[in-house]
């Protein structure tokens, strides 16, 4: 504003002349100005400040007199924080005489100045000039102060409501809408109801009673205008008179503001009825009607808004609430028991400031008077709000030292009446409430453990809704931490740690996965000790609570969880396995748990390794290696998959027997080739137990057992893995001799019956089995053609001469017929529960020698059983061994080859049979063919080879004229040395007169596969063609 440091009052005049300081031609411009004021704020401030239109109503009727045109009176706020008070007043004639202009007279008051709360009153009893001669000279005096007396008329508010028809009601609304727009955008127009020649005097009497009624801060702020012909906004009027009946209802250009038109019944626009309805408004109000001064108020709230944020002191709030502390301070106690919490916290709110408290006692003993009160109330087992409880705590935070014992010993008692009440939401928002003051919090606690009645009565309690807060095990353990951490008292004491255990047991039986949460458990507790500085023991630690807590942790797995409901992977994560006194631990336990302890120990000792012993069960009871193993049997499939191959073994393994135990090589090997996805991962498994001991004899090579149950999965899955040459080279070919050697007779015993017969004929030359295989199949193609084996067309019987056969070398050797044979019995209905095996000799002298001691039989389970105890019957064949005696004895037959007729006694019998059969007699040998009901044989001896084609038949009688009668397709081979046997070969028993019955008084189930070793010999297991 000014060019000078004077703090001065500058002057301005503007009109209409002939020149003016800025122009040098006629027109309106500023004819003088004070010398502090510079160009700049003459032109962009106080010009547009110069303005005036003359009232419609008055120019409409040609009115002349300068007095009748309301003056317009402005005040106006920089932004530099100067005031601009001035006025512009109407002037019937310019310069010329011939035009009317307006004159306005400003005065710029420098920042600092107009600050007092009274200053309104100078203000608007300012003295004006009206005109001015600019011949004079453009300079005008800096005063010193405003000209218009310091003596000004007092003002009846209601005198002054009462004229301009305000009533109580629209006067708060105006006051509510002066203030708003002193803070905001909105503008506010009166149009009040009076003539237009008295708007500008009424407009000052209103002015008058508005800043009586505004406190400092707003008087300070606001800006007005006492006539505008129109509304329209301008920068710093906030207030503005303008002519009756221009305030058109629907004008958009203040439809946002605040309008008073009070010429058109009183209508108010924008102004919320319930904003008005507040504790200062109506204060105020009833204040200046009643004639009393609101400046002591304004004094009391200036004082209380000191040292608060900045712009609090523009606030409607503040001045709602310093209202009624001062009512309540001036002894309207009333207004506390209608608004506790409201009240309190305006107290506090207001004693937050930074050194509030030195200037702000009135609040301060006003606050703790409240404080006494409520203490009162509780003692009386009150409980007290959320609310209440806030505002003490805010308090402490600003004044701590004087007031926490009282505040302490305060939440005490109220929680004490929360909790026997069972008010759980006032413990939970009173705990809270402690909980955010972590140094009111310290305090609390330290008083309530040092009192072993008040720790029970309070903060048990609160520690069990702790707790149970938590959302799992890990937060339930922080909780335990933090405060057994924090408070030596709290981890040793007795309530708390069986509170901690319990709430641990809880929550561990709502883990999804127990095995795991013990896991953490121990492994956080491993933690808390390991956080210990300085070699010395935490509190947890030192009160046994650590230990505790892993107690019962460990208990639990045993109490609650099933070795049935967890994986291999979860007992191998159980962590009191790793416990350096696990034994005298387990030996502690009760009955019921050691047992399931050593079954997860077993467990664990099985997975935890990659290798487990077969023996890692023994130690255990029967029944309890049985519930370990039917656990186990369920994950093992997996463990195959994974190629975990010796963790099968334990499942398998049998303390029963001789030693130090046994597998059971044929459900194992079952097993494995009902859970391999492939006939690879068999391969895979045989190929690993050649290097297990588990699996060998003492010589070496696969153990019997182990042998037939591979010899069998050869015949029915596994064939392929020996014949397909890609999977026998992968697999077999590069085992030891003494494994390979067990491959390659596998691979024999499992080609096909024609690469076995080709076998067998390969001794006598390639030429040999050519001739064979040529006869068979012309005898063949002879039957089909009906030359032979026709009963329509029966070929004459002719009998050759016997013709003497060269003495040749036989072409394909034969091997020896068995000298005795055994055979199985079928069981009745009476003889179910024991087994009869019938031994079957061809000489006396072998059934003499025939004195068993020892039997072994491997059933159709694949196992071997072995037995001491068993009974001996002869049952010779008289008639057959007469006959054997003269050499008379029928054909000693293998297989069912030869075909022959012979009658006796009139029966006759019939045998059918097809393949190929080799046999060296000592009666007999040669090619025999037949035709059925011939009655006689005929035969070529061949040097000792036999061979009869598909389709022969012959009968032969049974002693007792029995008939029998049997079917066989195959090729098989006997000697005496058992080779062999699984042609399906069916001998005659007639050759066989000498016969023992052996029985064995158990129940045993045998098959084709059966074998039966008596003294480490071993006896074919054959079928035989008599019924006898």
């Amino acid at each position: 504003m000014s060019n000078s440091t004077s703090h001065l009052i500058q002057q301005q005049m503007y009109t209409r002349e002939r020149r003016g300081i800025f122009r040098s031609t006629e027109g309106f411009d500023t004819v003088a100005n004070s010398k502090g004021l510079d160009t700049t704020f003459i032109k962009k401030v106080l010009h547009p400040l110069c303005v005036y239109d003359a009232p419609a109503a008055l120019t409409a009727r040609g009115e002349k007199q300068e007095s009748v045109y309301p003056e317009a009176m402005h005040l106006v706020r920089t932004e530099s924080g100067d005031v601009v008070l001035g006025r512009s007043i109407y002037k019937a004639a310019d310069f010329t005489g011939l035009r009317s202009a307006f004159f306005t007279h400003n005065y710029v008051i420098p920042a600092g100045q107009g600050e007092s709360p009274s200053d309104y009153k100078q203000w608007l009893n300012t003295s004006f000039v009206d005109t001015y001669d600019i011949e004079q000279g453009t300079e005008l005096p800096e005063l010193e102060r405003l000209p218009g007396g310091s003596v000004f008329p007092s003002v009846d508010p209601s005198g002054v409501l009462s004229q301009l028809q305000l009533g109580e009601e629209m006067f708060k609304q105006l006051l509510y809408a002066v203030m708003m727009s002193a803070t905001g955008r909105k503008k506010v127009y009166i149009a009040l109801n009076v003539p237009v020649e008295a708007v500008a005097s009424s407009a000052k009497l209103l002015l008058g009673v508005l800043y009586a009624a505004l406190p400092y801060a707003f008087r300070n702020r606001l800006g007005f205008l006492t006539y505008a012909k129109e509304p329209h906004s301008r920068k710093g009027i906030h207030l503005m008179f303008v002519e009756p009946f221009s305030l058109r209802p629907g004008d958009r250009n203040v439809e946002k503001d605040f309008v008073f038109d009070l010429t058109n019944s009183g209508r108010v626009l924008n102004v919320d009825a319930e904003q008005v309805r507040q504790p200062y408004f109506d204060w105020i109000a009833h204040t200046l009607l009643n004639g009393e001064t609101p400046d002591d108020f304004f004094k009391f709230a200036e004082q209380m808004l000191t040292g608060m944020e900045a712009g609090r002191d523009l606030t409607l709030s503040s001045y709602h609430e310093l209202i009624t502390l001062y009512r309540i301070e001036q002894g309207e106690r009333g207004l506390y028991n209608e608004r506790r919490i409201s009240v309190l916290r305006s107290l506090t709110d207001y004693l937050s400031s930074p050194d509030a408290l030195p200037r702000k006692m009135r609040l301060n003993d006003l606050f703790l008077s409240f404080f006494d009160h409520e203490f009162d109330r509780v003692k009386d087992g009150y409980i007290p709000d959320v609310g209440l409880v806030d505002c003490f705590k805010d308090y402490y935070k600003v004044h701590a030292r004087s007031s926490e014992n009282r505040l302490v010993e305060y939440l005490i008692r109220s929680l004490n009446n929360a909790y026997t009440a069972r008010n759980t939401e006032a413990v939970t928002y009173i705990y809270h409430t402690i909980e955010e003051n972590p140094s009111l919090g310290k305090s609390y606690f330290t008083k309530v453990l040092g009192n072993p009645a008040l720790t029970k009565m309070l903060f048990i309690p609160y520690m069990d809704s702790q707790m149970k807060r938590t959302p799992d095990v890990k937060g339930l353990l922080a909780v335990v931490h933090e405060w057994g951490s924090r408070y030596i008292e709290v981890s040793s004491n007795a309530d708390f740690q069986l509170l901690a255990e319990s709430a641990l047991m809880g929550r561990l039986r709502a883990e999804r996965k127990p095995v795991e949460a013990v896991a953490a458990i121990h492994q956080r507790l491993q933690q808390w000790k390991s956080s210990s500085t300085g070699g010395k023991l935490s509190p947890l630690e030192q009160s046994g609570l650590t230990e505790r807590l892993q107690e019962a942790s460990d208990r639990y797995l045993l109490t609650e969880v099933e070795l049935k409901e967890i994986s291999p992977d979860q007992v191998v994560q159980i962590p009191f396995f790793t416990r350096p006194d696990l034994v005298q631990w387990v030996g502690k336990l009760p009955a019921p748990l050691k047992g399931q302890a050593v079954r997860l120990i077993a467990a664990y000792d099985w997975f935890s390794t990659e290798n487990p012993e077969p023996s890692v069960l023994d130690g255990l009871e029967p029944g309890e290696v049985e519930k370990v193993q039917d656990w186990a049997y369920s994950w093992l499939p997996q463990q195959l998959a994974e190629g975990h191959f010796a963790r099968l073994l334990p499942a398998f393994y049998r303390s029963d027997g001789t030693g130090e135990g046994i597998l059971d090589f044929a459900r194992l090997v079952s097993s494995i080739r009902k859970w391999a996805k492939d006939n690879d991962t068999m391969y895979r498994f045989i190929r690993w137990s050649e290097g297990h001991a588990e699996f060998a004899t003492p010589r070496g090579g696969f153990e019997p057992a182990y042998r037939r149950a591979l010899l069998l999965f050869f015949q029915k899955e596994g064939r392929e893995g020996l014949h397909k040459k890609t999977l026998w080279r992968e697999y077999f070919e590069p085992a030891k001799p003494v494994f390979k050697n067990f491959y390659l007779t596998a691979r024999r015993e499992t080609d096909t019956p024609l690469v076995k017969t080709l076998r067998r004929f390969r001794k006598g030359g390639v030429i040999s089995g050519i001739v064979l295989v040529v006869i068979a199949g012309t005898l063949g193609g002879l039957k089909a053609a009906g030359v032979i084996g026709s009963e329509a067309t029966p070929a004459p019987v002719t009998t050759p001469k016997p013709v003497q056969p060269p003495v040749v070398e036989p072409a394909v050797p034969v091997k020896e017929e068995p000298t005795a044979i055994v055979t199985h019995v079928p069981n009745t209905k009476a003889t179910t529960k024991m087994v009869k095996l019938l031994f079957a000799f061809q000489t006396s002298a072998e059934q003499a020698a025939f004195k068993p001691k020892k039997l072994d039989i491997v059933g159709a389970d694949q196992q071997e059983y072995s037995y001491e105890n068993f009974t001996l019957t002869e049952q010779n064949d008289k008639e057959a061994a007469s006959k054997a005696n003269t050499g008379q004895s029928g054909d000693a037959k293998t297989g069912s080859a030869t075909t022959g007729s012979t009658t006796a006694g009139g029966a006759t019998g019939s045998t059918v049979g097809g393949g190929t059969s080799s046999r060296n007699s000592a009666d007999q040998a040669g090619t025999v063919t037949g035709q059925s009901g011939a009655g006689t044989t005929s035969g070529t001896p061949t040097g000792g080879s036999g061979t009869a084609t598909d389709g022969t038949t012959g009968s032969s009688t049974t002693s007792g004229g029995a008939t029998g009668t049997t079917s066989n397709q195959g090729t098989g081979s006997v000697n005496g040395t058992g080779t062999d046997f699984n042609a399906s070969t069916e001998y005659d028993l007639k050759q066989y007169p000498y016969r023992t019955l052996l029985t064995i008084w158990q129940r045993l189930e045998l098959d084709d596969a059966s074998t039966v070793t008596v003294d480490g010999k071993e006896y074919p297991l054959v079928q035989v063609k008599t019924a006898d």
